[in-house]
């Protein structure tokens, strides 16, 4: 906490600028400090093999956020990061257990090429979920066995009518989200699994109303999203203070875009993604930092570029320094067609070997399609995972370069696929199974990538 102090009272008194010469500062310091630690890209790697370029990464990382500091949105002012209290946070991470009663999980501090599979959440993880199917969609991953956890979406609608932003109606939002969801672990059989989120409101008194023994326990990961491109805002404040004063577990989630306004190549990318992996330890004291950085031109987490800058970042997180880190997946075709399963795979191999902690999704339709989550993705995404405990790292990219041409060509055309509605068939809570067509795609894609992992 004394931390917090420190931090909020610099986003008070440091130097003020307007925020586009952050994105600019960010932007220009990433692309020099690539080129001094002679940091490339060769274009067609996924999974980076050069375990040096990853320390290269990291000494970047720490001289990116020494130099640039953090933007605080709500007072316009730049919050000094020293690197002092850098080093001293770098190996100070406690063990991270999650869920209760059989569903309890220690998280694993993996390693790069670690034999132990990382954690599988499932669920739509933010993504748009339509008010009629909320229940299903969330219990379709909560029935997987290997899923360890569900990370909530987002209310489409409630009473039939949009949620307005920033006002009661998404308390109410939030509270009918967080009881769905724990209702959807009972359903399930699995009471006691961890929930991440949630997923559907904006502002902290919000988030913070669910946290409870009964919705949103300290057992459970609660959300606290950190602006893109190394900012924050008074709500990361509001919600770290309350989270630490109360022990709970909460991550830090960040989505930095490739092509945006700070980042303009994949070597930045990787040391952008270092840097607020950095800023999710020190600045708010987070139990474990999320990563999601897209691609601005496809929204998707799935292109070689974002796929090999966050490995190199996982690469350099994993190998000096001790924070729990997670991956989201924004896929960018529909449920129910194998772009989609070979966007997870490419993307699963890359993180599993890198050394990520845990793994989050897939949600398809890049998350703004309504119902384009399930159960069977996630249950892929957690069978790629464990298949690539095998791998080291060269075996990993060509393996996931293999997937990457299968659906490289489509990025431009992406197939819409199958909302969750139209791809299981439910009969009720309890009982509800993917379609054949469905099953038969997941079978024929997973078969086809066992063979490029080197599995007959």
């Amino acid at each position: 906490m004394n931390n917090i102090y420190k931090y909020l009272r610099s986003a008070t008194t440091g130097e003020e600028k307007p925020e586009e010469k952050h994105d600019m500062n960010v932007f220009m310091k990433s692309q020099e400090l690539a080129e001094e630690f002679d940091i490339k890209y060769d274009g067609e790697s996924i999974v980076p093999t050069d375990t040096s370029l990853a320390d290269s990464v990291f000494e970047a990382a720490i001289q990116l956020l020494t130099s640039v500091g953090i933007y605080c949105t709500d007072t316009k002012k730049t919050i000094q990061i020293e690197e002092e209290d850098i080093t001293r946070y770098l190996n100070t991470s406690e063990t991270l257990e999650i869920g209760r009663k059989n569903e309890k999980v220690t998280v694993p501090f993996r390693y790069i090429m670690d034999s132990e599979p990382p954690v599988i959440i499932g669920g739509p993880m933010g993504g748009t979920v339509s008010e009629e199917n909320f229940l299903e969609v969330h219990v379709s991953s909560a029935m997987e066995p290997i899923v360890q956890g569900i990370y909530a979406g987002a209310l489409e609608k409630m009473g039939g009518k949009g949620i307005r932003g920033k006002t009661p109606f998404e308390m109410l939002a939030a509270l009918k989200e967080a009881r769905e969801e724990r209702l959807a672990t009972k359903l399930a059989g699995r009471e006691g699994l961890t929930l991440m989120g949630p997923g559907t409101p904006t502002i902290s008194p919000a988030y913070m109303l669910v946290s409870s023994e009964e919705l949103y326990s300290s057992a459970d990961v609660q959300e606290v999203y950190q602006l893109d491109e190394l900012k924050t805002d008074y709500e990361t404040f509001y919600k770290s203070i309350f989270h630490l004063e109360h022990g709970n577990h909460f991550l830090s989630g960040q989505c930095p875009v490739f092509g945006g306004t700070g980042i303009g190549s994949p070597e930045g990318l990787a040391i952008v993604d270092v840097a607020e992996t950095i800023q999710s330890k020190v600045l708010t004291g987070a139990s474990l930092h999320v990563s999601g950085a897209v691609h601005v031109n496809t929204n998707s987490s799935s292109t070689k570029e974002i796929m090999w800058g966050s490995n190199l970042s996982s690469l350099a997180i994993s190998r000096n320094m001790h924070h729990y880190t997670a991956r989201y997946y924004w896929n960018l075709a529909g449920c129910c067609t194998d772009m989609m399963f070979y966007e997870t795979a490419a993307q699963a191999i890359g993180d599993t070997v890198c050394g990520r902690d845990m793994l989050i999704g897939p949600v398809g339709a890049r998350g703004a399609g309504a119902d384009h989550s399930t159960g069977l993705e996630s249950r892929f995404m957690g069978e790629v995972a464990h298949m690539a405990t095998g791998l080291s790292l060269l075996e990993a990219d060509e393996a996931a370069r293999n997937i990457y041409r299968k659906y490289e060509n489509l990025l431009a055309y992406a197939p819409e696929g199958k909302p969750f509605g139209e791809c299981y068939n439910v009969r009720s809570e309890y009982e509800m199974k993917p379609s054949e067509e469905y099953l038969a795609i997941y079978r024929d894609v997973f078969a086809e990538v066992s063979k490029y992992c080197g599995i007959e």
